[in-house]
């Protein structure tokens, strides 16, 4: 990569490339129009000069019908014979009739002549008229007027060099914090990932929203990395426990013959496979993309809240802790039942194992459902807000994927709150918006 910046020009570099392309631009394009204008007018002229010449030729030959060649002022000969034409000057065979062109004499003088061959009646005779028009004067106005041109040239030459300089500044200006962020992010090592600040210098809005986009990166970049080092930290305990559970109720079936005592660890059994399963079929849930529009709706009631909360009353063992559901009507949710069992498996778990005494309340409402303890709250305990076990991190990262909320609070018994917000267009069973 670091090869390949090598290649790679500056943005000022750039610049100067560019612009120096296009000054050259104008000044090639300024020369060519200065040329193919003096040029164009002289053409005209002399066009216009000899077509001028011609008549009067026709009334000179209608007054002296017996000369050959003679002068038309103040810069023009007329010949009737090609032999009598100044022997520097050659017409040539192809030559067009009735139109101006340039002839440079072959001769020591190298005198520029503008000719045209034509035709004129002369006592009802067509006679070839050959017409030479040299105007000296005319040259040398054109060099001063080039002359004038280059001045003017030279003047414009000037003010795009001042142009390249401006622009050159301004330039600078404009990318010596986008080369101060480029050096900065270079050398930062790879585990620093603290925001940077706004370079040094005049910033414009594009390099700031370039920072705030980089920040918002690392941000984002950390909250990952600080997601993976507690999923590490806490997998090995949520997969230890069902894992446990099932060696232990294997090793009880071999000591035991006892119909009920069988049948009881073969629950646990099953009760570990059902919770390990749907653990793993959740995090690998996590993983995948859905469309959410093809989720299907299903309905939410009492009963299924029962059920999650009686999974975990083992929690409760000892303490003086009481537990219910307030669920006045069922309502409709967007979630697979595995998700939502740990969802809010996770958010019981946290309730039972730091309630001490008091009570736990699982409340659903239209727009929410609520786990509501009497527990040692969010300030005292600052590894309860974490999570039992994966604890609030999955059920986070479960909320974030299907579009709802959660957030936890202290409530008035000093206990935490926590409060899953549901989707906007999840709504209470046959209830109408």
């Amino acid at each position: 990569m670091k090869q390949q910046l090598k290649t790679v020009k500056s943005a000022k570099q750039l610049t100067v490339t560019y612009f120096s392309i296009i000054a050259f631009a104008i000044i090639t394009l300024h020369f060519s129009l200065l040329d193919a204008t003096l040029e164009d007018f002289e053409q005209i002229n002399a066009n216009n000069r000899l077509q001028h010449a011609k008549a009067v030729a026709e009334e000179v030959l209608q007054e002296q019908s017996n000369i050959t060649q003679f002068a038309i002022p103040p810069f023009t000969h007329a010949y009737l014979d090609p032999k009598l034409l100044p022997p520097q000057v050659r017409f040539p065979e192809n030559t067009p009739w009735d139109k101006a062109f340039e002839i440079r004499s072959q001769g020591a003088d190298d005198t520029e002549y503008f000719a045209m061959k034509t035709r004129i009646t002369d006592n009802k005779t067509d006679k070839t008229l050959y017409l030479l028009f040299s105007d000296y004067i005319y040259e040398i106005s054109e060099e001063q007027v080039f002359l004038n041109q280059l001045k003017q040239l030279g003047i414009s030459i000037l003010l795009l060099v001042v142009s390249f300089v401006v622009v050159l500044k301004a330039s600078a200006r404009l990318t010596n914090p986008l080369t101060q962020l480029a050096n900065d992010i270079d050398s930062r090592n790879a585990g620093d990932l603290s925001p940077i600040a706004p370079p040094s210098g005049i910033n414009s809005r594009e390099v700031l929203q370039l920072v705030d986009s980089f920040n918002l990166y690392v941000t984002q970049i950390n909250e990952l990395l600080n997601r993976e080092r507690s999923f590490n930290r806490y997998a090995s305990h949520e997969l230890r426990t069902p894992l446990m559970v099932m060696k232990g109720a294997t090793s009880l079936l071999g000591q035991s013959n006892d119909p009920a005592f069988i049948a009881k660890q073969q629950k646990r059994l099953e009760q570990a496979t059902s919770e390990m399963n749907d653990f793993v079929t959740t995090l690998l849930s996590l993983t995948r993309e859905e469309d959410m529009d093809n989720i299907s709706s299903r309905q939410l009631d009492r009963k299924e809240l029962e059920e999650i909360a009686r999974v975990h009353t083992s929690l409760l063992s000892g303490k003086l802790v009481d537990w219910y559901v307030e669920a006045p009507q069922p309502i409709e949710i967007k979630m697979p039942e595995n998700a939502f069992k740990i969802l809010l498996g996770n958010l019981i778990k946290n309730a039972f194992a730091f309630t001490e005494q008091g009570h736990v309340i699982i409340r659903m409402t239209p727009s929410a459902i609520m786990v509501e303890d009497t527990g040692t709250g969010l300030k005292s305990n600052e590894t309860g807000h974490k999570g039992y076990g994966l604890g609030l991190l999955i059920a986070a990262d479960i909320c974030r994927k299907y579009h709802w909320h959660l957030h936890h609070e202290t409530n008035q018994y000093q206990g935490c709150t926590a409060t899953i917000s549901l989707q906007p267009n999840e709504k209470p069973n046959g209830q109408t918006e």
